[in-house]
């Protein structure tokens, strides 16, 4: 994936540091603050199971309702 698709959702982190955080971090961030296809590249490049644990340890309210909803259930199911 790119590094400047990052940017969105990694704003505070500065761009030469993103490569050395780890892919659970840049996870959370994506599936708070990213839109869907940032999601599913995300899925493409750390694989659908680890993006489910994540999702799964994370509290429902770190993402937006509706979000929260869509992915649970269609997403990733």
């Amino acid at each position: 994936m790119i590094k400047g698709d990052f940017k969105a959702v990694l704003w505070d982190i500065n761009t030469d540091n993103i490569a050395v955080l780890p892919p659970e971090f840049v996870i959370q961030r994506v599936l708070s603050y990213g839109t869907i296809g940032l999601i599913i590249a995300s899925i493409k490049e750390n694989g659908i199971d680890t993006v489910k644990k994540v999702f799964s340890r994370m509290k429902p309210s770190a993402i937006p309702a509706r979000k929260y909803i869509y992915l649970k259930k269609y997403l990733l199911i």
